[in-house]
């Protein structure tokens, strides 16, 4: 009934300046008046599509993000992710009427894409050290309000493949130089302990192979050709020859992350070198054969 009313009401002020402006000069205008009434309001603002801050930080991560639950801190405050950039969906993704969803093709290309830019954030191979990458886009509600961003957040973790840690202080330039992040040294025995080289330990983090588009449940059944890849990998790290002799110089072990993980983008498998029988002091990169003798 209200609206019925007010429409009623807009419809006899627009009549009443009708009828004054075709009485023409006859009409007595108060002072001041023109006769125009919409000649002096200003015009509509353009909408703001809300998105969330680049170079912030926060203590927790959400898939989808909605505005009234953002809550980003200064990076010098204690926080857990942080928002290394905020980037706009192009192409076909834009033109979704609905936000991608995880592990869709859309979503694993902004992955690919954040951990670029984690890479370049952080000064060296996000891959080489315990740290977690997550995309999270515009609520449902906010993309058909017309955002298209999606956020890149990255995270230090409490271990390989640990939890988000809580932390002070912003990730960029982590990798530049040395960091506790960073895979180093094991030992081995039920699972890899992290160690400082200059520890007794007994294996060693070498690199990661890039599994492309292998699907998590293949993982369990390629076994001959991760050992392949990993075994180049101790070659390149060590500096010793890339041949049949590999498997007469060192033993293997690899991981990959979770299902989830997997899912979302990170196509990682991890190898280190093992040397069971033997008790490492110091780290074996560029040691060439004499470190990484024929057994």
């Amino acid at each position: 009934m209200r609206k019925v009313i007010g429409r009623t009401a807009v419809g006899l002020v627009l009549a009443a300046a009708t009828l004054l402006a075709a009485s023409g000069c006859g009409a007595q205008l108060p002072p001041g008046a023109d006769g125009n009434l919409v000649n002096q309001w200003p015009a509509m603002a353009e909408p703001q599509i809300w998105q969330p801050e680049e170079g912030a930080c926060a203590n927790r991560f959400t898939a989808a993000s909605y505005r009234s639950s953002y809550d980003p801190v200064s990076c010098d405050k204690t926080h857990s992710y942080e928002t290394v950039a905020v980037v706009e969906f192009a192409g076909a993704a834009a033109e979704r009427s609905t936000p991608p969803t995880e592990g869709s093709p859309d979503m694993r290309a902004a992955w690919a894409d954040c951990a670029k830019r984690s890479t370049t954030h952080l000064g060296g191979p996000w891959s080489s050290g315990a740290v977690w990458i997550g995309v999270s886009v515009p609520s449902a509600a906010a993309w058909t309000g017309g955002a298209r961003w999606y956020r890149c957040e990255l995270a230090a973790l409490d271990g390989r493949y640990g939890d988000a840690a809580a932390r002070t202080g912003s990730l960029k330039g982590e990798f530049a130089g040395a960091s506790p992040l960073e895979f180093g040294c094991y030992q081995y025995t039920k699972r890899l302990a992290a160690i400082a080289c200059n520890k007794t330990h007994n294996a060693e983090f070498v690199g990661v192979w890039d599994a492309g588009n292998t699907p998590f449940t293949s993982l369990n059944s390629m076994r001959n050709k991760i050992i392949t890849k990993c075994r180049s990998l101790v070659a390149k790290y060590v500096k010793v020859p890339d041949d049949g002799q590999m498997r007469y110089r060192t033993g293997l072990i690899w991981d990959w992350p979770s299902r989830e993980d997997w899912d979302a983008g990170n196509h990682h498998v991890s190898c280190h070198l093992w040397l069971d029988k033997r008790k490492l002091t110091k780290s074996l990169k560029g040691g060439g054969t004499k470190v990484l003798p024929l057994n």
